[in-house]
């Protein structure tokens, strides 16, 4: 077995919900590319559940005490996002390849700081932002490409829901208590950054407006932005998550031809005047995909899509746009 063939000797670096129901189903179908060879997680009883369904491999309760380990190339980091510029930079120094969760940082100084780390360390580096590997997007895109809608020129994305102290990601203090700046607002929407921005490229300028329904979720809940991109397309973004008997996750695209829709990122419809054109419903194997990346860049040296500036750049529009509705101010 070649060297870019063999499977990385991967370490999983926090074992709650994302690790476990978003990350180790990826990485169970990807036996032949990642080697899971221990875990860490702060709570004990995490981390021994952790280890068993990884096979029995061990554990440790503190991420330093696996960096020295020399079956561990790299490392799978799924915290809460305050501790991910320390974990990081801590994991680069060890020469551990890393993967962080997104939201890349916590604040702007950490934002800067994670680029300082990508420019500093000659390592793998990619950030979990899944929304760039998930086909419904890259199946848009192609359409986008091929003209089927004509020239796209407006994008209206809707979603509506509603998060209560019942959802379990609300039991999540650090979201709650706004770890970092937007909880839920950074948390969710970040995603749907990094999809306009895959398929309209930069988000050049807007304007938005934040409220806080529901206190018990965090001091923000709802958001809405009116923005412009380099490619002409102009939209409005709404993320509102105290919505009451409405719920909705929808981005359409108008077309000077025909309108695309992308319904709860799994079925996508072009409509024209006079017929339904288009409708395809989407497998996810985004969490895969991301985790390919990551192998290829580890094995090869590729830089991947989902890269340190490119999320760096998702997390400043979503801050210049807390800021900005704050002053009530372009951005």
């Amino acid at each position: 077995m070649t060297s870019q063939s063999k499977p990385v000797k991967l370490a999983i670096i926090g074992c709650g919900i994302a690790a476990n129901e978003l990350h180790w189903p990826a990485l169970r179908t990807l036996r032949d590319k990642f080697e899971i060879t221990v875990v860490c997680n702060n709570t004990e009883e995490k981390a021994v559940e952790f280890a068993a369904k990884a096979g029995g491999v061990p554990y440790v309760l503190h991420h330093k005490d696996l960096l020295q380990r020399d079956d561990v190339e790299a490392v799978d980091i799924v915290l809460p996002v305050h501790l991910n510029y320390e974990v990081t930079r801590d994991c680069l120094q060890a020469g551990k390849h890393v993967m962080v969760e997104k939201p890349i940082a916590a604040t702007r100084e950490e934002v800067r700081a994670m680029l300082a780390l990508d420019r500093e360390y000659p390592l793998a580096k990619i950030v979990g932002e899944n929304f760039y590997y998930h086909p419904a997007f890259l199946r848009a895109k192609e359409h986008l490409n091929a003209g089927r809608i004509g020239k796209p020129y407006a994008a209206f994305w809707d979603v509506f829901r509603r998060l209560d102290r019942d959802n379990r990601y609300v039991q999540t203090s650090w979201r709650v208590d706004h770890k970092y700046p937007g909880g839920f607002i950074m948390d969710g929407g970040i995603h749907n950054i990094a999809a306009l921005r895959l398929l309209f490229g930069e988000i050049t300028s807007g304007q938005a407006f934040t409220q806080s329904v529901n206190p018990e979720i965090g001091s923000m809940d709802s958001f809405s932005l009116q923005f412009a991109t380099a490619a002409g397309v102009d939209g409005v973004l709404n993320i509102f998550n105290s919505s009451v008997g409405f719920a909705r996750n929808e981005l359409v695209i108008l077309g000077s031809a025909a309108t695309m829709r992308i319904a709860s990122t799994q079925q996508i419809t072009i409509t024209s005047k006079d017929k339904v054109e288009l409708n395809e419903t989407i497998t996810n194997n985004s969490y895969v995909a991301e985790f390919e990346d990551f192998y290829r860049a580890i094995r090869t040296g590729a830089t991947p899509f989902s890269s340190f500036p490119r999320a760096c750049r998702d997390f400043e529009i979503l801050v210049n746009a807390f800021d900005g509705a704050e002053r009530k101010a372009p951005i």
